[in-house]
């Protein structure tokens, strides 16, 4: 039985390849898409999402565009990881909207949730600021969520900071909220994603099967990261993640490409690529240092009960059968 999805996302590079692997998969319903400010703002993330929808002949999925910015914060974007629009590497002929809805994200999601008696996953895959204004703002349709699969947390290390991972860091108010919602969440942290990487011969694969969809995934993976900042690429740093000489010499001295949000969307088309387990979590959002960071009770120190136990972790991914699930999926385009 198919699993019915609702796929928020800020779409820079990884949330593009994430669509890549949702969009052909029989094990998934997508009944919509909404858009939400991280990665880049929310017109170039709503652009994006659906040009690569359109790209992906699936204009029967409806899209709506979300929040221009966190629920207390002011934005917090990755043009150095994604570039200025967002996809760096692949430029659109022309912009196709004909399936973006004259209505806020909120919204539609609040109407997709009341139009089933079938429960709906969220899969979020950008800062989750949409997610929490639904339950703050429609909490009658709490009960009608599925489950909540986050892409972010991390317990021991972060990103684009020592401690936080980007999607907690840009709206740890909105996390906050979630977490706490009482909603079954999912979370895919950092020392999972950075495991869920594709070789340099893996897109060599991709780029071979010459099909459209092939090539842009190609070419993008080939554009993401900040060490593929354009010379004639001017990003500007008012709202932007830091990027500082020693996060770039590390960048430098890794050639892989981690495939954060696709792993993600790989938990809720085949979980049985990861293990997981349950712990409470907690947010920080007032710290000098460590705002966006993910406090993960991984050794029971504070003795909670297993119904206090509010985020369920996935801890590891089998990446050879997860990259094969992604190959597959873009061979389906073909």
């Amino acid at each position: 039985m198919k699993e019915r999805v609702i796929i928020d996302c800020d779409t820079g590079i990884d949330d593009a390849l994430a669509l890549v692997l949702a969009l052909s998969r029989p094990e998934l319903d997508i009944v919509g898409i909404t858009t939400v400010a991280g990665n880049v703002d929310v017109e170039n993330t709503t652009r994006n999402t659906c040009n690569v929808v359109h790209l992906l002949g699936r204009d029967d999925i409806r899209i709506a565009k979300g929040e221009p910015k966190p629920l207390e914060r002011e934005p917090l974007r990755a043009s150095g990881v994604h570039g200025v629009t967002g996809l760096r590497g692949y430029t659109f002929d022309s912009d196709w909207k004909e399936n973006l809805l004259d209505i806020h994200a909120v919204e539609f999601m609040k109407r997709l949730l009341e139009e089933s008696d079938e429960k709906t996953t969220i899969i979020a895959i950008g800062p989750v600021t949409n997610v929490a204004k639904l339950l703050i703002e429609h909490p009658e349709v709490k009960d009608r969520i599925r489950r909540i699969v986050f892409m972010g947390t991390s317990y021991h290390c972060g990103n684009p900071t020592p401690v936080s991972t980007f999607n907690v860091l840009v709206d740890p108010e909105a996390f906050r909220k979630v977490i706490f919602s009482g909603v079954e969440f999912v979370a895919c942290p950092l020392e999972v994603t950075k495991t869920a990487t594709i070789e340099p011969d893996e897109v060599e694969r991709l780029d071979a099967m010459g099909t459209p969809v092939a090539r842009f995934a190609a070419s993008i993976i080939r554009g993401y990261g900040i060490t593929k900042i354009g010379a004639d690429e001017k990003i500007d740093t008012a709202n932007e993640e830091v990027i500082s000489e020693n996060r770039l010499k590390a960048a430098k001295e890794s050639n892989e490409v981690t495939m954060h949000d696709p792993a993600t969307i790989a938990y809720v088309i085949d979980p049985s690529l990861f293990t997981t387990a349950k712990y409470y979590c907690d947010v920080e959002c007032k710290g000098e240092l460590t705002t966006g960071f993910t406090l993960i009770d991984k050794n029971d120190y504070y003795k909670k009960e297993d119904d206090e136990r509010n985020l369920t972790l996935m801890e590891s991914i089998d990446r050879p059968r997860f990259i094969d699930l992604f190959l597959d999926s873009v061979r389906r385009y073909g």
